[in-house]
């Protein structure tokens, strides 16, 4: 499988009420996991750049909002998302050892905290250098085992926007960065959009799958959070064409 494949949007089905447009798009809610990844893309380019550049203060400040918001996803995976997942898929996630992998990346980070500490650009370009590759490498394996998995949680889009809800979002979201880390993603694909989406793209498949895949309470909380990482204009387009500024999906 090739990584083009791994991070393109997948093919969409026709929502409920357009049963003759095969191409109509529904929301996605795993992708509030999924497109998460495309963040920390984006944040592995952008301190790529602040290394190559001699920029230590910007690479700090982008490594420690990644760990910030890597800290969430992984609470979300390893706590929820993962058995859920070994449930539906045999325990194919165990069998991957995909929780394993989070520990690996967990003991190079440190060793990258470790050489920012220390002050020396050449040893933090190599610890970083090889988390990178572990992570990267990563996500690559996640998302090959977990994506088909996704599309066996439920048979409907609305009915998947529910058991994110239930089995992932409502045991995740009184973590405290959870808000913090919905704005963090949200502004790296407003800005960057996506191995293989723009912008508005990458962003929409983020909001409304997360919109899904919460109660009404849950969005009113969410919905600014998600408004003020995004342009006006890219905020207002999503909003006017799927309905980002209504209420949450689940009842």
């Amino acid at each position: 499988m090739t990584q083009a494949s791994l991070t393109a949007e997948p093919r969409i089905e026709a929502p409920a009420t357009s049963a003759t447009n095969a191409d109509a798009p529904s929301p996605m809610s795993f992708a509030i996991l999924r497109n998460t990844h495309e963040a920390f893309r984006t944040s592995i380019r952008l301190q790529h750049e602040a290394l190559k550049l001699g920029d230590s203060a910007s690479f700090a400040t982008e490594w420690r909002d990644l760990q910030r918001a890597l800290a969430v996803h992984v609470a979300m995976e390893d706590h929820t998302m993962f058995a859920l997942l070994d449930e539906v898929g045999a325990g194919a996630i165990t069998a991957a050892h995909l929780p394993d992998e989070h520990q690996e990346e967990a003991r190079f980070a440190a060793r990258v905290d470790a050489a920012l500490a220390a002050g020396s650009p050449a040893l933090l370009y190599g610890t970083w250098a090889a988390w990178r590759e572990v992570h990267l490498g990563h996500l690559l394996h996640e998302e090959a085992v977990v994506t088909p998995l996704t599309m066996q949680a439920a048979p409907t889009p609305k009915a998947r926007g529910r058991v994110v809800h239930e089995r992932v979002i409502v045991p995740t979201e009184q973590l405290p960065d959870f808000d913090w880390s919905v704005g963090w993603v949200t502004r790296h694909l407003a800005e960057f959009g996506s191995t293989s989406q723009p912008p508005v793209v990458a962003t929409r498949v983020f909001a409304w799958g997360l919109q899904n895949a919460c109660s009404r309470s849950q969005w009113r909380r969410l919905r600014p959070v998600v408004q003020r990482n995004c342009p006006p204009v890219l905020w207002a387009e999503m909003a006017s064409q799927f309905g980002l500024e209504g209420e949450g999906a689940i009842d």
